[in-house]
């Protein structure tokens, strides 16, 4: 399950960086991209949720960084919903953080 959930969210990197150069430069962003990315992370989060439930509790760490990355992109999307600006502090953290639970991601599923 490990194993899947990475690929899921090197999927979901992928979506981000490519919507990251928009949000930087203050262009409005597609409505396709980001909400393919908010669905494959929710799968990538759950399939993380079931790797835990099944008895890996170093996961722990990965959802409890999960959840304020997803509260994040979620005040970014309802302030791009509403046509207004995403603040870069705001995507800063939200992708500095997704990035470091990625890697301690990928640090738990090749050291198991």
């Amino acid at each position: 399950m490990l194993f899947g959930s990475l690929f899921v969210f090197t999927m979901v990197a992928l979506m981000g960086i490519s919507m990251v150069g928009d949000a930087w430069k203050t262009r409005p962003i597609g409505a396709v991209l980001p909400r393919l990315h908010a669905a494959a992370a929710l799968f990538g989060s759950a399939l993380v949720i079931g790797a835990a439930l099944d008895g890996d509790t170093r996961l722990y760490n990965n959802i409890g960084m999960a959840v304020v990355v997803i509260l994040l992109g979620v005040y970014m999307g309802f302030r791009a919903h509403k046509g207004k600006s995403i603040p870069k502090a705001i995507l800063i953290a939200h992708a500095g953080l997704a990035v470091a639970c990625y890697l301690l991601l990928g640090y738990y599923a090749l050291n198991k």
